[in-house]
């Protein structure tokens, strides 16, 4: 018989999830037949598969060995060096400021240790920021960015507050704002507001009646007439939203290769640009349950001055 107690980070999930990701080699016809054999208890009563498990509770295995050995989420943790530009950080989250390059997630094994998110779990690691015994949660980011776009993504270091910042996300209680430098003259704000749908194939969105919607509202900061610098605030996030967005209006972003003007990227090349000049620079809190000492609160990225830099070159020489 195993003994487990629920950890903060363990705790306030159905029964059957948590045992899904504490047995992660096991299979799921294997947990369900167990909860049906009733092997397993929570404070001394028969647990079943709906039954919630809660902080400090105490959970018997009623298993082999061999079994638990073989079935038990491994955290055989090795943290190594890292690479993290950190904006901000406290016990529940922690803001970075990714490079352009570099993947949020891994998408295949050859990604290990080169993406955001395990620069992250090393630093937290090695900093021992959160409880490594745990076997259901690790620390996870709560928004996205393509690999090419640089900015500010926010990591959760519980299990609570991954769930506040995940609802506050679809709420839209977190306001994030971009910067772009497009091709075209922007004299007026603008929005767009339309329906998407993607193909993963190709990688690449398309307008779509039946899609997903975005909404992006779009603010010129400064313009030379042939090019124009513009914040975008995000009002629903969804994959390539600006980068669609602004070739719709015809002001694609520059370097951009997937929807932009491929004449002008040619002429940008002298200036160092292969890829989409697009960065989310700022965030800005609103009252999230759970991190209410966050509410008003904004976060800027450091490589704000590197696209200003850049906006002058292109609009003094072009």
């Amino acid at each position: 018989m195993k003994e487990v107690r629920i950890s903060e980070n363990d705790g306030n999930q159905r029964f059957d999830r948590f045992l899904r990701k504490y047995f992660e080699n096991a299979p799921l016809s294997v947990i369900q037949k167990n909860i049906r054999k009733k092997n397993f208890k929570i404070n001394d009563k028969r647990a079943k598969k709906d039954d919630f498990v809660y902080p400090n509770d105490i959970v018997k295995m009623y298993i082999k060995d061999e079994d638990y050995d073989k079935w038990i989420t491994k955290i055989d943790y090795k943290p190594s060096d890292f690479d993290l530009d950190i904006v901000y950080e406290d016990n529940n989250i922690i803001i970075m400021d990714k490079k352009s390059g570099l993947l949020t997630h891994s998408s295949s094994k050859k990604d290990y240790g080169n993406n955001l998110v395990d620069n992250m779990l090393h630093y937290l690691y090695k900093t021992k920021s959160f409880d490594m015994s745990d076997r259901t949660f690790k620390p996870a980011v709560v928004n996205r960015l393509d690999r090419n776009t640089a900015g500010l993504v926010i990591g959760a270091k519980n299990a609570e507050s991954l769930r506040s910042l995940n609802k506050a996300i679809r709420e839209n209680k977190i306001d994030k704002f971009y910067l772009t430098i497009v091709k075209g003259y922007v004299e007026k704000e603008f929005s767009i507001d339309t329906h998407i749908s993607k193909n993963d194939n190709r990688n690449r969105v398309s307008k779509s009646r039946n899609g997903k919607r975005i909404k992006t509202n779009f603010k010129p900061l400064e313009t030379n007439k042939k090019f124009s610098l513009l914040e975008c605030e995000l009002i629903t996030g969804k994959t390539h939203q600006i980068r669609f967005s602004l070739k719709e209006n015809s002001t694609p972003i520059i370097g951009d290769r997937k929807y932009g003007d491929r004449n002008t990227n040619q002429k940008l090349r002298k200036f160092g640009i292969n890829n989409q000049i697009l960065l989310a620079y700022k965030i800005r809190f609103s009252n999230i349950e759970g991190l209410e000492y966050l509410e008003g609160k904004e976060f800027y990225s450091e490589r704000k001055e590197s696209i200003l830099k850049l906006k002058d070159k292109i609009f003094k020489e072009l």
